[in-house]
């Protein structure tokens, strides 16, 4: 048996390993490490509707590659149903108390992304 946070690292573990060879794996870096603190700030609907809309942009997909993590992530702990398509569209319509569960474990998912693509992700953002 594990434990949730052990759960939670896995799940997270094989995107951020994914991600290591990946030509945008600096920038992904960088927005795994400050995406906690812009839920914790702004909220977990302003914040997915930021990463959701950076990520329509070319040059910023990775924005909506941690979105498309988060959601393949929930799906796989049980958290949110399979048929989930548009994890935004999803927490926007979701009950209040759903929508501080899911908050929460967003945030522990976001606690495990910058803790391993700190460390397994050895590229920096190009500035």
């Amino acid at each position: 048996m594990q434990t949730n946070d052990q759960r939670y690292a896995n799940e997270v573990f094989l995107n951020i390993q994914a991600m290591m060879d990946d030509g945008q794996a600096g920038k992904y870096k960088t927005v795994c490490k400050k995406a906690g603190s812009l839920v914790r700030n702004s909220g977990l609907m302003q914040a997915m509707a930021f990463l959701k809309a950076r990520g329509q942009r070319q040059a910023e997909h990775h924005h909506q590659t941690l979105l498309d993590h988060i959601k393949d992530e929930l799906i796989g702990l049980g958290c949110i149903p399979p048929a989930t398509n548009d994890i935004t569209d999803y927490i926007r319509t979701t009950s209040l108390s759903n929508y501080m569960i899911h908050t929460r474990q967003i945030l522990k998912l976001l606690n495990w992304h910058k803790r391993l693509a700190d460390t397994l992700i050895l590229q920096e953002e190009d500035r």
